[in-house]
């Protein structure tokens, strides 16, 4: 199976030519091929240019290639260019990128975010941020916080102190959200469309960003304000972010920022840390499912088990389902079993950030082999081997 990963490709940039356009390579450096891979360029390259007017064109060997281009910090100014490619092993391709004269048609997008505030009147409000001083809003947005997917798998992220991550499954690869807004009707489950996959209750999900007193995971339940914001909704990715300020943790406030980037084609995400404080120890990981196996390595967990994704287990069946996630060798990290939670305990640097990267497989997807523990975990140990970041080269 080609491994569909997340990583910066590096580029050696060749020759400039007139104003509106430059030339350069890409390459994998990784020893297997990749599929989907993003190429995020930073707008700096192409001082000079006007992005905003017309937007740019991307051609890889030759040939146009959908693109992105994101404003990050929301100051009004592009900071990112991201486009996909596929690459063999240690394969090179040539890029030229240039500014149109004429406004390009909008791709179709391949993700799609939501965050929904119900008002007093349950009207909902469609946006692209919401925050509480108080842990008082789980209830008050649709789906319980934000909710990003692409056709592969959905995700949303609690808005209270659990902040866990929950999934959704599918039969059938495409965007489903935007017509379930995670909850299908009894008709929509007769056409096909998927559904809640995973009970989290008070466990880590997977991927969750919790406390750590030396024994146990903690929840973020000390704050002085809670943020959901949505700052990417496609065409090629979906980027959220879960943040709270004023943290009472460790002796200190601390604000921390967690940046989900889930792209078109993936069912794997990209999370990265950012905090104003070091954080001595944090935990993430996965939980186990239903009794089910685990996997324990120097840089991976994963669960593989069956279990009901709600407390009805009357209407609702069993579902079986494969949590994955990575964090690179060179980080400073233990591996800790903390019940049912299969964890990473680690640091955080003030300022600096801390990516890892977690990934699903569900068996109720038509179009995916894995179908027993042993395949997933495999499947985990192939996937990981393209995701070390690596890093522009102007």
């Amino acid at each position: 199976m080609r491994s569909r990963i997340c990583i910066l490709l590096s580029f050696i940039l060749l020759i400039t030519i007139p104003a509106n356009a430059l030339r350069f390579h890409i390459h994998n450096p990784n020893p297997i091929a990749v599929v989907d891979a993003p190429v995020i360029l930073p707008v700096s390259i192409v001082k000079g240019m006007n992005l905003s007017e017309h937007g740019i064109q991307i051609k890889v060997n030759g040939k146009s290639t959908p693109v992105q281009i994101d404003d990050l910090n929301r100051d009004g100014n592009p900071d990112e260019i991201v486009f996909l490619v596929n690459l063999e092993a240690g394969e090179k391709a040539r890029v030229q990128l240039k500014t149109l004269k004429h406004p390009a048609p909008e791709p179709k997008s391949e993700v799609f975010t939501s965050l929904i505030l119900k008002d007093e009147n349950g009207k909902w409000l469609h946006k692209d941020e919401v925050s509480s001083d108080k842990n008082n809003m789980y209830n008050q947005l649709h789906h319980h916080g934000v909710a990003f997917e692409s056709d592969k798998m959905a995700y949303r992220i609690y808005f209270d102190n659990k902040s866990t991550i929950d999934l959704y499954g599918k039969k059938t690869y495409r965007l489903e959200l935007k017509d379930t807004y995670w909850y299908p009707t009894d008709a929509q489950l007769k056409e096909g469309y998927g559904d809640d996959i995973l009970l989290v209750s008070g466990w880590v999900g997977i991927g969750t960003l919790k406390g750590w007193d030396g024994n146990t995971m903690k929840h973020i339940d000390k704050f002085s304000k809670r943020t959901h914001r949505i700052l990417a909704r496609g065409p090629l990715r979906a980027v959220v972010e879960s943040e709270v300020e004023g943290w009472d943790y460790e002796g200190k406030l601390s604000t921390v920022t967690v940046r989900y980037l889930l792209y078109a084609r993936h069912r794997d995400v990209v999370a990265e840390v950012r905090s104003n404080n070091n954080l001595n120890a944090v935990a993430t990981g996965v939980q186990q499912i239903g009794g089910g196996e685990l996997m324990n390595s120097a840089n991976l967990v994963g669960a593989w088990g069956s279990w009901y994704p709600q407390p009805d287990t009357v209407k609702y069946a069993k579902e079986t389902v494969g949590l994955g996630l990575y964090i690179p060798e060179t980080i400073q990290k233990k591996q800790v079993q903390n019940g049912v939670n299969n964890l990473f305990v680690f640091p955080v640097q003030k300022d600096k950030i801390f990516r890892y990267h977690f990934t699903v497989i569900a068996t109720k997807e038509k179009n995916q082999p894995i179908r027993e523990a042993s395949q997933f975990f495999n499947y985990l140990n192939q996937w990981k081997k393209g995701l070390e970041p690596i890093r522009l080269k102007l």
